[in-house]
């Protein structure tokens, strides 16, 4: 029986670590790039720098913001944001693919 406790008490322990480093994982800031579409129609790559678990908001949040761009002394309004993906990672879209290769960083 005291076997059985012990055991139970360590695989409960065990559990509550992996979970609590999970959730410790999310909070490192990640790089990220973004395919917006500025109010004056232009199409960009956005590069930010946000928290792993805000990458996949990222997209929602854009929308109406002013962001620094490669072209423009000031910041520029987004009127629509595509698609936002880690920095390491492809774009789905492969016009979004190619502006990233050719924009300046």
């Amino acid at each position: 029986m005291k076997i059985y406790l012990i055991t139970l008490i360590v695989l409960i322990n065990a559990s509550f670590e992996v979970s609590a480093a999970n959730k410790v994982d999310k909070n490192y800031n990640v790089d990220a790039k973004c395919y917006v579409e500025l109010a004056d129609g232009e199409k960009v790559i956005y590069l930010a720098t946000v928290k792993e678990n805000q990458v996949n908001k990222l997209v929602d949040t854009l929308a109406g913001k002013k962001i620094p761009t490669p072209y423009a002394k000031k910041k520029q309004q987004v009127q629509l944001a595509f698609e936002c993906v880690l920095l390491e990672s492809k774009f789905n879209s492969s016009k979004a693919n190619e502006l990233f290769e050719k924009q300046p960083r």
